[in-house]
């Protein structure tokens, strides 16, 4: 079992990382057509949609991290006939969720603009919408099939899947733009792109899995619905946390400042993309291990590998935070031009904040497979709250325009998750939480001289 573990999270991280390093090319080759085709008038519609429908995401509940957290120990005994229940819970859930989506995101159709300024008219403002809200929907209908491949340890897969899609939708994305200039077409085929990625994937799942036939009609017993729904509860909330933190920044900036300059703040905002992907990809691929290896090992071995996993996350992050804030605007020069960077202070807090995210997804991955979901119920709700507050704060009574935003995403980060989310871990594995301060103020010292080395030698 070890072994195996052992095995799949190589493969899985070697896959995630050579097929992420492809589509952040391809990604990248796309976004520069798109610039000198379209210009800046379109950059802002990317952020500010994405975000709209991230928030519309939250009538997901937290309902697939819950029945993914329920399927570790019948994956681990192999109760073929449990996990397929699960899985049909997760289906008839999800087309509900699609079906709510598509009502709500048409429901905002008259307020669209009134979330975008300084921007001319764009008459297909509707249409360009309504094709972000069928990518989305899309997703619905078909995604949840992927988490067979991530309870099993097989998201090597479906890495594969995405390269192959993502390569064939970069290509056909450049000749549209080359060729038409037409960011119509350019959408509809991520609809279509989003449709086949994961239609192959539930394509997949039922070929490798053929249990899931045979017990398509089974339901989960009334215990474990129960519990489910305990823990929806509590993650719904996580989720709403999770959208006011993460997604209104961009709202804010084009409701408040700009949308042309939330544009501008998306190009850093892909940059940012690629090393959060990167690196998530990393431990991504190690979610199925992890819950594996607390299903059926020892809390001592448990924490061992969570030491491991945090000294190989923290030093990723550090490295990757402290190189976007050198390198970012000197390649936003070389790739765009002066005339799309933004300041040093702005390029400060972006670095800042991609840190502070980054470096809780190891907590975020074992506080999830330990199943700590009513624990960080109050964080969740005192999060968001410090947020806007501040935020709107910092924009609206000091007037620090996009730094505003950054700063209040940063002051409710280091007061609730920076270390709540470690102590519920070391509570678990029962060790104190001086420790984590220990290591963090280690690894923070040596990062803060690292750092200002490589500043100065610059």
């Amino acid at each position: 079992m070890k072994s195996s573990r052992v095995e799949n999270s190589i493969r899985n991280t070697i896959y995630a990382l050579g097929t992420q390093i492809i589509s952040m090319l391809m990604s990248f080759i796309v976004r520069t057509v798109f610039i000198y085709t379209l210009g800046k008038n379109y950059l802002g519609f990317n952020g500010l949609f994405s975000n709209i429908f991230s928030i519309l995401s939250l009538t997901e509940l937290g309902m697939g991290t819950a029945i993914i957290y329920s399927m570790y120990k019948p994956v681990a005994q192999e109760d073929h006939r449990k996990i397929a229940a699960l899985l049909n819970l997760y289906r008839t859930f999800y087309r509900i969720v699609g079906i709510i989506v598509a009502i709500l995101g048409l429901s905002l159709l008259p307020f669209l603009d009134y979330l975008v300024s300084g921007i001319q008219d764009i008459p297909e403002l509707e249409i360009i919408y309504l094709l972000y809200l069928s990518s989305s929907v899309i997703s619905y209908f078909f995604a949840y099939k992927k988490s067979m491949l991530t309870v099993y340890q097989q998201d090597y897969i479906s890495s594969r899947i995405n390269l192959l899609i993502n390569f064939i939708q970069g290509i056909i994305q450049i000749a549209i733009l080359i060729l038409w200039h037409n960011y119509i077409l350019y959408l509809l085929v991520l609809t279509i792109s989003t449709f086949f990625n994961n239609w192959l994937n539930s394509l997949y799942a039922d070929y490798k899995y053929q249990y899931l036939k045979e017990y398509r009609s089974e339901r989960v017993d009334e215990e474990t619905k129960q519990k489910i729904y305990t823990d929806v509860k509590v993650i719904f909330v996580s989720r709403i946390s999770s959208a006011i933190v993460t997604s209104t920044d961009n709202l804010l900036i084009s409701a408040f400042v700009s949308t042309i300059i939330l544009g501008l703040y998306s190009n850093y905002i892909m940059l940012i993309n690629v090393v959060n992907t990167i690196i998530n990809r990393i431990l991504d691929s190690l979610v199925g291990s992890v819950g594996n290896l607390i299903a059926v090992e020892s809390i001592e071995r448990v924490y061992l590998i969570f030491k491991r996993v945090l000294f190989i996350s923290y030093w990723l992050v550090a490295f990757s935070s402290m190189s976007f804030f050198i390198l970012a605007n000197p390649f936003i020069t070389l790739w765009i031009g002066k005339s799309y960077l933004l300041s040093s202070g702005i390029i400060f807090m972006i670095a800042l904040n991609l840190f502070m995210r980054l470096i809780r997804n190891t907590f975020i991955m074992f506080n999830n497979a330990f199943g700590h979901f009513v624990e960080l119920k109050k964080k969740n709700i005192i999060e968001p709250i410090i947020n806007i507050v501040a935020s709107l704060l910092f924009i609206l009574v000091f007037k620090m325009g996009i730094i505003g935003v950054l700063l209040g995403t940063f002051v409710s980060n280091i007061t609730t998750n920076f270390w709540f989310e470690p102590y519920l871990i070391f509570k678990k594995c029962q060790v104190s939480l001086k420790e984590y301060f220990k290591i963090a103020a280690n690894y923070l010292l040596t990062s803060i001289v690292a750092g200002g080395a490589n500043v100065h030698t610059l």
